[in-house]
């Protein structure tokens, strides 16, 4: 397979609707609460939700990135309801530690918790409990799949009953890496070269504050 391929999805709305038809035909009537990964997974949430009939929630998730090369990540930490998990790639961490020392790696992980707490805050009326909760994950793809697995870590941890991780597009090892972190997984495509999320879509502006918080509101 080449590296080039169409893109899948014309935008993050396309692909939540799509994910949702997924989901509507797979799943087991039930009490769905949805969550969107916070920001770019809060459109799909949206879409995925309406396809349920389910409300919608966001979480906030922050990358930790490598310095130098933020897009690579070494883990990712998830704050909801006042409560903090941190995931962490146990080879990547490693070698970040020993390139760049753990003074360097905490800089980062305490810039990660100040915004997360930032943007906890700002989408605080939008994070219902999650004790008991049928809970559908979602995020416009996974590359690394590190904040996915660190919300997974969190909403297990706050009581969530059962734990659904649903995105439109991830590379074709990630069934087996979030076995471990979810109850279902659901991916509309895995592709075996993967690259970057937004090589899936047309459009893949970033979602912004403002713009997530009136899909939130319009769909609560």
């Amino acid at each position: 397979m080449g590296t080039e391929a169409a893109p899948m999805f014309a935008d993050r709305h396309d692909a939540g609707r799509q994910l949702g038809v997924r989901l509507a035909s797979n799943l087991p009537p039930a009490n769905y609460l949805v969550a969107g990964l916070l920001r770019g997974g809060v459109p799909i949430a949206a879409e995925v939700a309406e396809a349920l009939g389910a409300p919608v929630a966001a979480m906030t998730v922050r990358k930790l990135g490598v310095p130098g090369f933020a897009e690579t990540a070494f883990g990712a930490l998830a704050s909801y309801r006042g409560s903090l998990a941190t995931y962490l790639n146990p080879a990547i961490h490693a070698q970040v530690l020993a390139d760049f020392g753990r003074s360097t790696v905490e800089k980062v992980e305490g810039r990660a918790r100040t915004e997360a707490d930032r943007l906890a805050r700002v989408f605080a009326d939008y994070a219902p409990p999650l004790a008991g909760a049928t809970l559908v994950l979602c995020d416009d793809g996974l590359a690394t799949g590190a904040t996915m697995k660190a919300a997974l870590l969190l909403a297990r941890r706050l009581g969530a009953h059962r734990l659904i991780a649903a995105v439109p597009v991830a590379p074709a090892t990630s069934p087996e890496e979030l076995a471990e972190f979810c109850d279902e997984y659901f991916a509309l495509h895995l592709p075996q070269y993967f690259g970057a999320v937004g090589r899936f879509y047309d459009r893949f502006d970033a979602t912004g504050e403002q713009q997530a918080l009136a899909l939130l509101r319009a769909t609560s």
